[in-house]
């Protein structure tokens, strides 16, 4: 039997601001989520109204993915992530102003319209500068993200019960965009983009057609992920009676599952498949969901979000590996419109859930996580990413 062998990825500080931004930006998201059912007490609107947020985020994304590939070739990596870093701030910050769903529908859009674009450079420039070990560091920085996560849901409810307001779980995020943008000034020069990837760019190559099954997969499963992390703390409160602030801070236990399922995720990525792992995470997410759907009690449930979030971990860093590799080496074009697909799965799925859960209630609308899941299985299963697909670049040709 042959011995595996790791590919590990390398720690050094371009890589460290890379997974800080990362996981400032992704407090965000975890944080949005949490807010929902806080905002929506605040504001007196019903589900279907406060879901507009995930629309607003979704639209922001989808803007990010249209135009981050051509800006960062034109500013290069650092340039472009400084900038999306101030702008996402800003979007934070409007949000957070006290005011009417108006405010906080703009704050949604600009923290997500910058804040996407941070995701698209960082998981580009780490997908290029890791090598073979990309995926596994797209999995570290995501596992990072992941506690992160933990943390935003239960700063907001802490905030929301004891503090100064559920604002100040948010407020905390922009110390790590501080940092990031120090350790960045540290090597500037390792941000610049591939020689080959302009190449490409200027001769706009089509992507293989593998490519685009890839991201089908990617939207399909980021649905669910997005789906079950906006709405799992409108249903604790509906099945197992929680109040309002508790519930926002119980949704770290589906962000613990994910921290873990992440952590776990990384180090398989290092000797496995990526297909292998996510077949794999896709039937852990779908025993969590069976036991988050089927229970009541609170004790279940929150134990049914750790093992939905263990499996569904895995979705975005290594739905996204498998679109890069998919990509012919355009490392930066897949990892935009992997934003795109992941914007529009954030926009749609909580939508629909959201309108269905003010038609049937919120327990009965859980019932499309499963179709959406296993949507995505199937395609893992017929249209497989084995191998990176990047053609060779020469000055005067592309075999």
């Amino acid at each position: 039997m042959s011995k595996l062998v790791a590919v590990k990825p390398k720690r050094d500080s371009p890589t460290w601001a890379s997974y800080l931004l990362i996981t400032s930006y992704s407090w965000f998201i975890y944080g949005l989520s949490a807010t929902q059912a806080l905002i929506r007490d605040e504001q007196g609107t019903s589900r279907t109204i406060s879901s507009l947020h995930a629309v607003a985020f979704s639209i922001g994304g989808i803007f990010a993915g249209l135009i981050a590939a051509r800006l960062i070739l034109t500013l290069g990596r650092g340039k472009f992530l400084t900038i999306a870093v101030f702008g996402s701030a800003t979007g934070i910050l409007i949000y957070t102003v006290p005011g009417g769903t108006a405010v906080t529908l703009i704050g949604a859009f600009f923290a997500s319209l910058f804040g996407s674009a941070i995701i698209i450079g960082g998981s580009a420039f780490l997908f290029d500068y890791q090598q073979k070990a990309g995926p596994a560091a797209i999995t570290e920085a995501n596992a990072l993200a992941a506690l992160g996560g933990i943390l935003s849901p239960l700063a907001i409810g802490f905030g929301a019960v004891f503090f100064l307001g559920w604002r100040f779980g948010l407020w905390v995020l922009l110390i790590g965009y501080v940092v990031s943008l120090l350790l960045m000034r540290r090597s500037p020069h390792v941000f610049r983009v591939p020689i080959d990837e302009h190449i490409r760019e200027s001769r706009r190559a089509p992507f293989p057609r593998r490519f685009w099954w890839a991201l089908a997969t990617l939207f399909l499963l980021l649905s669910t992920e997005f789906t079950l992390t906006l709405w799992s703390a409108d249903l604790l409160r509906d099945r197992a009676g929680f109040e309002a602030g508790a519930a926002a801070a119980s949704v770290g236990a589906l962000t613990g599952g994910i921290f873990i399922g992440r952590v776990l995720g990384a180090r398989f990525a290092e000797y496995f498949p990526v297909d292998r792992i996510l077949t794999l995470a896709v039937l852990v997410a779908f025993g969590g969901w069976l036991v988050v759907w089927f229970s009541s009690a609170a004790a279940m449930m929150l134990f049914g979000l750790v093992i939905g979030g263990i499996g569904m971990a895995l979705f975005w860093p290594l739905g996204l590996s498998r679109v890069v590799m998919a990509s012919g080496g355009q490392s930066d074009r897949a990892s935009a419109l992997s934003a795109v697909a992941g914007a529009t799965a954030g926009g749609i799925g909580p939508f629909f859930l959201g309108a269905l859960a003010d038609l049937t209630g919120v327990h009965t609308a859980f019932l499309i996580l499963p179709v959406i899941l296993f949507s995505g299985l199937f395609l893992i299963r017929i249209k497989p990413v084995t191998r990176a697909i990047i053609p060779v670049i020469t000055a005067n040709s592309e075999t």
